[in-house]
């Protein structure tokens, strides 16, 4: 039920990012950056779909969460990237690759290796000691500082890897606030409104979307996109270890085989991050739709060379 509930939250999620680009790059550039950007996003349905699939994503995150572990749920969700990629694939007719397939195949099969050999626990506990939630919010203030002030000082490629770095952070740490969340939610709906927790989850969405739309604003999104995909992951596993004592099995044959499962799946995620086309379309520019990448490639290569018989 876990698993299911965070396949499907990734499936929502990959669908929200698949709309909100391609609605967001058919705005002319003049808009971005500015406050009429979102004015003119939110009067088209193909946005607003994207929005309400991120918001039912995060819902059925939460449900997951709070049924299962970090270490469970944050892996699984990586898995919206290939939703993602196999929905504008659809909508644009461009074919996904034989390289691109590969990349898939080693990203599922990798997950199906750690959770199998593994066996993390189902069941995660959504709270923790004061000290131990002062120390893991301090760790990840740091790091966002940090990254941020560097990186915004710098430019290139150094730009975009500490600005992914940050929005990678933020995002698995939004994750471990939503596991919170979802544990208040055993006082009842209307309880939880007495706690920290929503407003904290609040607080670091919007923190997190910032990040990320700074490291997307850096250009690079072969940088940024493989570093935010696989950082996210990776840290929410780290946080839920020692935050919420979520258990691995690491013993005999189970290290080896969870180090290959985990290279496996990482690998296939910088694949596919790290390919052109795709990160075309994940992140697209301003002004330029999903697909468009791959569609001036299959032009340019229609077009007959100027050195061969018979151009004009």
């Amino acid at each position: 039920m876990i698993v299911m509930l965070a396949l499907v939250s990734a499936l929502a999620f990959g669908a929200g990012v698949a709309f909100e680009a391609r609605a967001a790059a058919e705005i002319p550039t003049a808009h971005a950056g500015r406050p009429s950007l979102l004015v003119r996003l939110v009067r088209r349905p193909l946005w607003v779909t994207g929005l309400v699939l991120n918001v039912a994503g995060f819902a059925l995150q939460t449900a997951a969460l709070h049924r299962g572990s970090l270490v469970v749920v944050q892996p699984l969700l990586t898995t919206s990237l290939l939703f993602t990629l196999l929905i504008i694939a659809a909508w644009t007719g461009n074919p996904i690759s034989r390289a691109q397939w590969t990349a898939i195949l080693l990203v599922v099969l990798g997950l199906a290796i750690f959770l199998g050999v593994a066996s993390p626990g189902d069941a995660g506990a959504a709270t923790a000691d004061t000290s131990s939630w002062l120390l893991c919010t301090v760790a990840v203030v740091t790091i966002l500082a940090v990254t941020l002030a560097i990186g915004l000082r710098t430019g290139g490629t150094a730009r975009a890897a500490l600005l992914g770095v940050a929005a990678g952070t933020s995002d698995a740490f939004m994750a471990t606030l939503a596991k919170a969340f979802s544990g208040s939610l055993d006082h009842g709906v209307w309880a939880v409104f007495r706690t920290w927790t929503p407003y904290a989850v609040v607080v670091a969405g919007i923190t997190a979307l910032v990040f990320i739309s700074t490291a997307y604003q850096a250009g690079r999104p072969t940088v940024t996109l493989p570093i935010i995909t696989v950082l996210d992951p990776i840290v929410a596993v780290l946080i839920g270890l020692t935050l919420y004592n979520e258990q691995l099995r690491f013993g005999g044959m189970r290290g080896p085989a969870i180090a290959l499962a985990m290279a496996a799946m990482l690998t296939g995620l910088l694949i596919l991050t790290r390919d052109d086309e795709v990160a075309a379309e994940v992140v697209p520019e301003v002004g330029h739709p999903p697909g468009r990448v791959a569609s001036e490639r299959s032009e340019r290569s229609e077009i007959p060379d100027a050195a061969e018989p018979g151009w004009v």
